[in-house]
């Protein structure tokens, strides 16, 4: 039988503020931020310009995925005309120094390298016309100056800027991290549970309350091993994905092996030497239960005595087929739709008529159960212990995850048990400094 592959997914939501942002771009920007000697503006005229920045960028939502940025600058230079007159070079210069409020807008995005790129810049408006009359003369200096500004914002707020953040790190770290084993121990037996990553998906977000937020969903499959810890190794950050996701969750489910051997011990502590009662003259005793697989169900092997009033005890076998299946009230494994095998029935079916067949299944039914309270807690508190993500720039911990049973199968080897575990993670922003190359 094919077993369900179990998988883990979480998707975690990141919210950086845009003032961090904008606090590693004012550091890294400079103050003249364009200069030009001898421009050429039309025949005969001339100009030297120089565009400072006055003060600090701004940055804020814009809609639509794009960052609106402010940068308070100062235009300065001298307009040079100059002329031929009967034969005479004549110039005159034209002092100009005006402020202005441009703003511009572009697209972050998360490369390839985790790195944060900028796309689509363009300047949206100088906050005031760039047409002027001087001396008779229409300067625009729009078109003079709005490509070099725009390559150099591109430059400055690019690679000398938001390119040196990298969140590469930071996924890093979630990515090892999303592998670790945890152990889950029970009937002395050590199991460790870990997940082997295989895709990773992102998109990015800007916030209507100004965040960068960074939607990081990784998938896996999950694993059990039992013994020693296992000497895994993650594989390297793959491709991207784009995240269509932007939930907060986390949903894994947890393959935990119950062996037949527990499931012996358990039901020969509780069912063998206890006589069930049939009737006031006739009493079975269990004496030997064992368990194993019978295709997708589970056969329950009886040895047992038969005492009759009056009558010579009898020795026998009983084989019993049933459907495990989770009992919530109970948090236990019981057996659905129990019944006799084939040969059983036929063995019975040419006994005495006092042996009650539906008696004695509704009886055996009623005990034979396997407890797995102990499995759900010790998973909830490892997962909540073991859920717990930190790195230099956030740390990220499971949110009171809630477990229940997704299924119980049956193999040669032992009995599956699938926990989902689903919650959310709680993300507690650090040192926005580590994001830096």
């Amino acid at each position: 039988m094919a077993l369900p592959k179990p998988v883990s997914k979480i998707n975690i939501p990141l919210e950086i503020p845009l003032t961090y942002l904008e606090d590693h771009l004012n550091k890294g920007l400079k103050d003249l931020l364009y200069s030009e000697q001898g421009l050429s503006v039309s025949n005969g005229i001339f100009t030297d310009i120089e565009v400072f920045r006055t003060g600090d960028l701004q940055l804020a939502s814009n809609g639509e995925n794009s960052l609106r940025v402010k940068l308070p600058m100062r235009l300065k230079g001298s307009l040079k005309v100059e002329k031929k007159i009967f034969g005479q070079l004549l110039s005159t210069s034209i002092p100009y120094d005006e402020a202005l409020s441009p703003e511009v807008s572009f697209t972050p995005e998360i490369g390839k390298n985790w790195d944060v790129a900028i796309n689509e810049l363009k300047i949206e408006s100088w906050g005031r016309s760039l047409r002027y009359s001087m001396l008779g003369y229409e300067v625009d200096f729009d078109p003079l100056i709005r490509r070099e500004i725009e390559k150099i914002l591109q430059t400055q707020l690019g690679s000398n800027g938001l390119s040196r953040i990298s969140f590469k790190n930071l996924v890093n770290e979630t990515w090892d991290a999303f592998g670790d084993p945890f152990k889950i121990e029970q009937d002395d037996i050590e199991a460790f549970i870990y997940t082997i990553p295989q895709k990773i998906k992102i998109n990015e977000q800007i916030t209507s309350n100004n965040k960068l937020r960074l939607n990081i969903g990784i998938e896996g499959e999950v694993v059990t091993h039992v013994g020693q810890r296992p000497q895994n190794k993650t594989s390297p950050l793959p491709g991207l994905f784009y995240n269509e996701d932007t939930t907060n969750y986390l949903d894994i489910t947890l393959p935990l092996t119950i062996s037949y051997s527990a499931l012996d011990k358990y039901l020969n502590d509780q069912l063998a030497g206890e006589a069930l009662r049939l009737d006031n003259q006739t009493n079975i005793l269990p004496k030997k239960i064992a368990t194993q697989s019978f295709g997708d169900r589970a056969l329950v092997d009886i040895d047992f005595i038969l005492s009759r009033s009056g009558k010579k005890d009898l020795n026998g076998k009983l084989y019993l087929v049933g459907k495990p299946s989770f009992d919530p009230e109970k948090e236990a494994i019981v057996f659905d739709d129990i019944e006799f095998d084939l040969n059983t029935k036929n063995i019975l079916a040419n006994s005495a008529s006092w042996l009650k067949q539906a008696q004695l299944l509704e009886m055996i039914s009623k005990h034979a159960s396997f407890p797995i309270g102990p499995y759900i807690q010790e998973a909830r508190m490892e997962l909540q212990k073991q859920g717990y993500i930190t790195t230099d720039f956030a740390s990220f911990r499971v949110a009171h995850p809630e477990l229940e049973v997704s299924g119980i199968y049956v193999t040669e080897e032992d009995v599956r048990l699938y926990l989902n575990a689903k919650g959310k993670m709680d993300v507690r922003l650090k040192d926005a400094g580590s994001l830096l190359k």
